[in-house]
């Protein structure tokens, strides 16, 4: 466990991987060394092999992404995006022509330090040059932003300043790039300040972590829509989405479940994330990295220094992680349950004009309210006069959906963003 209790993708790793005593593999028979589930022993070439057969095939069969397609790979230095890149630099280099991935990769990188407490611009800066190194040994374009970009006045396609870098760069090219990037974000820098503040404003940390997820996607997007990429692999794994699943589901964003958990979120039209990696778990992504030597880097976050149960998704993350423990198929149920759901095709049940969420982009669920739907904000805090139920709570937004509204009237003055992230 990390500092401060916190509960990361990590934590839920094996502190060893598991040996295969007296086991043998359940493909070739020799000898295992070691075991992905109960009953699944591997030998190490037959692990790789279920591994890389396992990715592409999902790929496969959803046909989302095309031969020849601009693919930007979203790499936060984090195990599952570590497996991720190795994945497609791996099936780039196939020896077989019909096997063969064949798309035009970029990586990504956004720096989050900024709204992060205690990670001054030397840690910054330490972090940056670890992770443009990792993402540049791939040989792919690199490119690096800053989460507070998204504040500055012009930060349209066309100005959001984006630091790039190719495989071609020396690496004391990229180390100056890194310097010279980290520099210009002062104490006084305005878009830094303005980011700093609105998170401030937050009464939960449920809040500023929904509001980080929601500017993150927006900022991938706008990379890729700069540097004309039209798929966006992002490395949730099955874990990972495992807990996002409970966590929407506690925050009011079951409907929006098909985009934030499935393995093609297309809300954004013309640029499509995709989440490659979402039917491995945790200790399949963490044997793989081992047996591979991966590299991957712990980035602090907004639950770092935070308690158990800080945040809606803090807690969730560590229930699961619990159970998983000691009901090994905790994660794959609770995936494959939240895998079953899709967006209703009903017209009926399709929202008016299709209208969508000014703010996550996901299918609007708040329409005409009924009685039971009238009563959920905030009744606890309700009082009564005169035999009256008054309701505390704020009235939704008819153009938020309601997980949206929650998080809205849960920072109080969203001014700062509303040009930026409402209108988008």
């Amino acid at each position: 466990m990390e500092c401060g209790g916190q509960v990361s993708e990590a934590d839920m790793l094996p502190q060893r991987l598991p040996t295969a005593k007296k086991k043998n593999c359940v493909r070739c028979g020799k000898a295992a060394v070691l075991v992905v589930q109960t009953s699944a022993a591997f030998c190490r070439e037959c692990f790789l092999n279920y591994f890389t057969h396992k990715f592409r095939s999902g790929l496969g069969k959803t046909r989302v992404v095309q031969p020849g397609e601009r693919v930007l790979l979203a790499f936060s230095g984090g195990p599952s995006s570590a497996a991720l890149l190795d994945m497609v630099k791996r099936g780039m280099e196939e020896g077989t022509q019909k096997k063969r991935l064949r798309i035009e990769p970029g990586v990504v990188f956004i720096d989050e330090g900024c709204i992060i407490q205690g990670f001054d611009v030397d840690q910054r800066q330490q972090a940056l040059q670890i992770v443009s190194k990792i993402a540049e040994d791939s040989g792919f374009p690199v490119y690096r932003v800053m989460l507070e970009d998204f504040m500055s006045e012009h930060s349209t396609e066309a100005d959001l300043p984006v630091t790039v870098s190719n495989c071609a760069e020396t690496s004391q090219d990229t180390t100056e790039d890194v310097e010279r990037q980290v520099k210009t974000l002062s104490t006084d820098d305005s878009s830094a300040d303005r980011l700093k503040r609105l998170f401030e404003q937050a009464k939960s940390l449920t809040a500023k972590e929904d509001l980080l997820q929601m500017l993150r996607s927006k900022l991938l997007v706008k990379v890729a829509r700069m540097h004309g990429y039209t798929k966006v692999m992002v490395g949730d794994s099955g874990t990972r989405l495992s807990v996002r699943i409970m966590a929407d589901i506690a925050q009011g964003r079951g409907s929006a479940l098909p985009l934030n958990t499935g393995f093609a979120d297309d809300r954004h039209g013309d640029v499509v994330i995709v989440r490659p990696m979402r039917d491995f778990i945790a200790k399949e992504i963490s044997m793989y990295n081992t047996i591979c030597q991966l590299e991957s880097v712990f980035l602090p976050t907004l639950s770092t220094r935070a308690a158990e149960k800080a945040s809606i998704g803090h807690l969730t993350e560590a229930f699961i992680s619990g159970l998983q423990v000691n009901f090994p198929s905790t994660v794959s149920t609770v995936f494959r349950t939240g895998a079953k759901l899709c967006v209703s095709q009903d017209p009926e049940n399709m929202p008016e004009g299709h209208e969508r969420c000014a703010m996550c982009k996901a299918p609007l669920d708040t329409g005409q309210q009924g009685p039971l739907q009238s009563s959920v904000y905030k009744t606890s805090g309700a009082s009564e006069d005169d035999n009256k139920c008054v309701a505390t709570g704020p009235e939704p937004s008819p153009s938020l959906c309601h997980g949206c509204s929650l998080t809205v009237a849960d920072f109080g003055d969203f001014s700062a963003l509303s040009d930026q992230l409402l209108h988008d």
